[in-house]
């Protein structure tokens, strides 16, 4: 009897796997190397093939413009998943639903919401950019690069509403500026992360402006001494 149990109770799990597995991947394409999944919320999408083809040419147009821009090596073996809905975003990228899309370094895979309620809302295009922004800089090498990099994304593609106000506060420091947003990078406050990427905005657009993008580039791979000279510059230019 209990052997019968264990059996039935492992079935079970396995026709929950197998269903929800072969349910999350219904759409799949690989497009030059890459490959697309669509993650559906159990077949509501009525066409899912028609939905990953579009996405998968829009962002494979888009990372061979930017490759170029950049003049950098495409990097292959990547994973692009699009989400039905948000709770199934959520569920297989790990990040919050109300996220627009996450690339993840570490697993080589991007996630995206549903494209067509990005489109909606206007901001397919951006956060296509946005992400692959992530996937060609250079690698994070500390928590100062990890949310340098997403500065400089956010000051070439913006994901977040612009600054309406002047009367944002820096700290004097690059020092305290650099634990600031260390911190808060990670915080699940919906209000602090807004005043973050209000800065990462304004420090971002600065330093591209008045540095070039090269040298942004290089501050990602290795910070230095230099940026502290350059962010008393920066403040300077604010007050």
């Amino acid at each position: 009897m209990r052997s019968f149990y264990i059996i039935s109770v492992i079935y079970v799990f396995f026709i929950i796997f197998f269903f929800e597995s072969v349910n999350a991947q219904a759409a799949r394409r690989k497009v030059e190397g890459f490959e697309f999944y669509f993650l559906d919320d159990w077949n509501k999408q009525k066409n899912p093939d028609k939905l990953l083809e579009t996405f998968a040419d829009k962002f494979v147009t888009e990372i061979r413009s930017e490759s170029e821009r950049l003049e950098k090596r495409i990097p292959q073996d990547v994973q692009i998943f699009v989400s039905e809905n948000s709770e199934v975003f959520r569920k297989y990228s790990g990040q919050p639903g109300s996220l627009a899309a996450f690339y993840s370094p570490e697993r080589n895979k991007f996630f995206f919401q549903n494209p067509e309620s990005l489109a909606k809302r206007g901001i397919l295009d951006t956060v296509i950019k946005h992400e692959i922004c992530h996937f060609l800089a250079p690698e994070s090498k500390s928590e100062t690069s990890f949310w340098m990099q997403e500065s400089y994304c956010e000051s070439l593609y913006p994901t977040n509403p612009k600054p309406t106000s002047v009367d944002l506060k820096f700290p004097w420091s690059w020092e305290k500026f650099d634990e600031e947003c260390t911190k808060e990078i990670h915080s699940r406050n919906g209000a602090k992360k807004k005043i973050l990427y209000q800065k990462l905005f304004l420090w971002g657009s600065w330093l591209l402006k008045t540095k070039g993008e090269a040298r942004f580039r290089v501050f990602l791979e290795t910070p230095n001494t230099p940026i502290q000279d350059i962010y008393s510059q920066f403040i300077k230019s604010r007050y």
